[in-house]
């Protein structure tokens, strides 16, 4: 039997995926798990407000663990659920590439970032400028506006630095193809050297931070901005029920834990897209000296990404701000309890 060309087997992993996601959805099974884990959120929710009670009333080792383990859950659950983060980085990681520590990285920052924005949100708005809990929930919204703008953009960025490596690639004088093989594979950014790096270590290498290296971090740290500048409504709602106790400070521990459980449910997606491409890679291999194949998977990707955030942006737009007080500017006087027990099903 013969064996399977690159190109052959890189199609039937990647139909079989698609076969596969095909059945899940027309069998029901993808609505059917979604609505699973938002009621999970939804449960875990209560038990969150009810966890802040108890330390409330009776603060101890056993209810702190109580809190902790449910703030984690829901971490892991919310990222589980319906949102574009996880969709923007691990894009980003397929197509553009990173090795795994990189992907845990990204991960972390983005979770830690969600629930730092969270937390500040309501330190500034509840108890600097004395807003209710679900005028601040409004902001959320603006801020959701801010994070699709800025994948839109991420991913126009994206598009054209591929572009600008197809375009020098084609410009290249033809007396280069006359060498083993293009570089266009050889130095990419994900790349990494078995070897360690230093100043005697006589590989050749420049151990200073090149521009490119540097450009590749910082549109890394636009991506992780663009996803953790919109807080977990969760986390809002939460911090809300905790300033209601009087209990603020627990409630920012627990919106950490929360942030972890958010990471690990994110660092895995992540991995799963970094281990994709890397067999992807070795599979097509012997064709990488031929095309330039990693800045069109590049393209690829910065183009998903782009017409995600430019969808999100628009039905944001269309949408409209939520009823409330505005990001800017005096709330007006509204009454009622600060906590709105439904909200949290927007996370």
């Amino acid at each position: 039997m013969s064996r399977l060309t690159p190109w052959r087997s890189v199609a039937l992993a990647l139909g079989g995926v698609l076969l596969a996601a095909a059945l899940i959805y027309w069998l029901g099974w993808w609505q059917q798990a979604a609505v699973q884990v938002v009621l999970w959120q939804r449960d875990l929710y209560h038990a969150l407000t009810a966890a802040i009670t108890a330390i409330d009333r009776a603060p101890g080792l056993a209810t702190w663990s109580v809190l902790l383990g449910v703030s984690f859950g829901y971490g892991v659950f919310h990222a589980a659920g319906p949102g574009h983060g996880k969709v923007v980085l691990s894009t980003y990681l397929a197509s553009q590439g990173g090795a795994w520590r990189r992907a845990i990285a990204l991960s972390a920052l983005a979770s830690l970032l969600q629930g730092l924005m969270a937390i500040a949100l309501v330190a500034v708005l509840v108890f600097g400028l004395g807003w209710l809990t679900r005028e601040a929930m409004a902001s959320v919204d603006q801020a959701e506006l801010a994070s699709f703008v800025m994948v839109a953009l991420v991913g126009l960025w994206l598009c054209w630095r591929s572009l600008r490596r197809l375009w020098r690639w084609h410009a290249a004088p033809r007396a280069a193809a006359g060498h083993a093989h293009d570089h266009d594979h050889a130095h990419d950014r994900s790349h990494e050297h078995i070897h360690d790096h230093g100043a005697g270590c006589g590989c050749g290498h420049d151990h200073h931070v090149s521009p490119q290296r540097a450009q590749a971090w910082g549109t890394a740290a636009l991506t992780v901005l663009s996803i953790g500048i919109r807080p977990c409504s969760g986390a809002v709602l939460l911090l809300g029920a905790s300033a209601l106790l009087d209990q603020f400070g627990k409630g920012v521990v627990a919106v950490l834990a929360m942030s972890l459980g958010t990471a690990l449910t994110v660092s895995s997606l992540a991995l799963a897209s970094v281990l994709a491409r890397e067999w992807t890679q070795r599979r097509l291999a012997p064709l990488s000296g031929r095309r330039p194949w990693g800045a069109w998977v590049g393209f690829a990707g910065g183009a998903v990404i782009l017409a995600l955030g430019l969808s999100l942006s628009l039905a944001q737009w269309q949408q409209g701000p939520a009823p409330g007080a505005p990001f800017l500017g005096a709330p007006g006087a509204a009454s009622g309890s600060p906590l709105l027990p439904g909200a949290h099903s927007a996370s």
